[in-house]
């Protein structure tokens, strides 16, 4: 049995490619979701409450591939689990005195999100928004007395995120078609715990190294570590690279654009206004490279952090910038101790239960009444499956060479059984 060790890919890094998707949906969403509490609170002098109601809104960037009524159903599951993970985070907050085991706690949440994130098959962003949210919520100078009221304005933020993506309905009735590998419950998590461990020793490595450097912020260590881990080593080391690259020209950003945020008058106003715009300056080109939306998504964390505390900037970016080395490299380390032991096993299986659905598909495609939409359901998600598996396998460390010519016959013979399933269903329609 020969190992093969991947190169780790550092041509075409940097590339730009074209951007992907329909992505100004998402990001008008969370513009336009996170801006209407935030002009409240501004216009109450309470902008010190903007992480909570932020918590909420930042669900607007889920599931806009959905057909609507899915969409309503699976944002109320998002809202739901960002206000678990909060409610946990604002507990811990309140209650722990030591940073140790906050990070800790947070490290763990991070490794379950991560988990949830890929069982469920929830798409982009995926675990990282939760992580990004509730990581920072165990570091908020918090009484318990508050805690339900910072939950109530989470669920608010949430409510009008779950308005705001489903407003398009009054204008146009049908939303996208359903699209192939929706989110799917319970799924298989024994295949995902290598990815979710390694999220969770990757977390805790960064946060404590950013704690023993004596970093005000830990938890941004903690955040950049789960966001490095990717489908595969290889594609983890990539994301590793082009976080820091992206981190450090956003740090550039924010050095000049938080003197404006800071003045007395309009300040606040020009702040709120700048986190829109990097919200959908994220959106927009986190897909043609992620190194370009972390110059966006930079700034928009620190400027949300400068709001409610009076730092220096000098602080606040050198913070920033040890806890993204700490968390690109300690975020590594955790792929690089966790083996993937299971990738083989996983695409092994996958590519059985890919053959399955297909002996079946044709024996629906083979007799004169309409196929099963049952049938059809169970060939796409096998070949999602199989799909992931295979990326998954590619890149890892210590595995034996994947089975390429068999993934790639079993995919294409796959593809023409769903376009003939589609053919006689729309016949019989």
């Amino acid at each position: 049995m020969h190992h093969h060790n991947p190169a780790l890919p550092l041509r075409g890094a940097l590339r730009l490619r074209p951007a992907v998707g329909p992505w100004h949906r998402p990001a008008l969403s969370v513009a336009v979701a996170t801006a209407l509490p935030n002009l409240l609170l501004l216009a109450i002098g309470r902008l010190d409450l903007v992480p909570y109601t932020s918590a909420g809104t930042m669900c607007a960037l889920f599931a806009h591939a959905l057909p609507y009524r899915e969409r309503a159903r699976t944002l109320l599951w998002v809202v739901g689990a960002m206000a678990v993970s909060v409610a946990v985070a604002l507990t811990a907050a309140s209650l722990v005195r030591s940073t140790v085991v906050l990070v800790l706690l947070a490290s763990a949440v991070a490794a379950a999100q991560k988990l949830l994130c890929d069982a469920t098959r929830l798409g982009p962003p995926g675990n990282v928004i939760f992580t990004f949210v509730s990581a920072s919520a165990f570091f908020l100078p918090q009484r318990l007395a508050e805690v339900p009221a910072h939950l109530a304005l989470v669920a608010a933020g949430g409510a009008v995120a779950w308005l705001v993506c489903l407003a398009p309905a009054l204008v146009r009735a049908h939303g996208p078609a359903l699209t192939l590998g929706r989110p799917r419950a319970p799924r298989q998590l024994r295949a995902h715990l290598p990815l979710a461990a390694r999220v969770g020793l990757g977390c805790a490595l960064a946060g404590l190294a950013s704690l023993a450097a004596g970093v005000g912020h830990p938890y941004w260590a903690v955040v950049t570590a789960a966001a490095v881990h990717r489908a595969n080593t290889s594609v983890s080391f990539q994301r590793a690279l082009q976080r820091t690259l992206g981190s450090l020209l956003g740090l550039v950003v924010f050095s000049v654009a938080v003197p404006l945020a800071r003045q007395p008058e309009l300040g606040a106003l020009f702040a709120l206004a700048l986190i829109a715009a990097c919200q959908v300056g994220a959106e927009a080109t986190m897909t043609r490279n992620y190194w370009l939306g972390q110059v966006f998504v930079t700034p928009m964390a620190l400027l949300l952090a400068s709001l409610t505390t009076a730092e220096p900037v000098g602080t606040l970016v050198g913070d920033r910038w040890l806890d993204t080395l700490f968390g690109a490299g300690l975020g590594m380390a955790g792929a690089l101790l966790v083996t993937n032991r299971r990738a083989g096993e996983r695409l092994t299986t996958a590519l059985g239960q890919a053959r399955a659905a297909q002996a079946v598909a044709r024996t629906q495609i083979a007799r004169p009444a309409p196929p099963r939409a049952a049938v059809h359901a169970r060939l796409a998600d096998t070949l999602h499956e199989l799909r992931e598996s295979a990326d998954g396998h590619a890149g890892e460390w210590w595995q034996r060479p994947a089975p390429l010519q068999e993934v790639a016959q079993v995919e294409r013979e796959g593809h023409r059984m769903l376009a003939l399933l589609a053919e006689r269903e729309a016949a019989h329609v």
